[in-house]
């Protein structure tokens, strides 16, 4: 409840072939990789993109993302906690 977190297995991608944004509320996870054969007979390319919608409650301007060594991408949001609000009690 404090946090909204996603998992992505982005292990087919390196982690300069991994953009991440946020803009208005919605993570936007994009991978891009191609490659080629040396004699330049044969092109393999690959992508994705995801997007996200935040929850209200969520800080947008402290997501945090971070890559596993095999792979594993993990986008946290943390959320707000819970106002309090103070109510004044008249006493007699």
């Amino acid at each position: 409840d404090s946090k909204m977190e996603v998992s992505l297995d982005t292990a087919q991608y390196r982690p300069d072939e991994l953009k991440i944004t946020v803009d208005k509320g919605v993570v936007c996870v994009e991978g891009r990789h191609e490659e080629k054969a040396e004699d330049g007979s044969k092109m393999v390319s690959r992508s994705f993109s995801r997007k996200y919608t935040l929850p209200k409650d969520a800080k947008a301007e402290e997501v945090v993302s971070n890559l596993s060594s095999d792979g594993v991408l993990v986008i946290t949001a943390p959320k707000n906690a819970a106002a309090i609000t103070n109510v004044k009690v008249d006493q007699k």
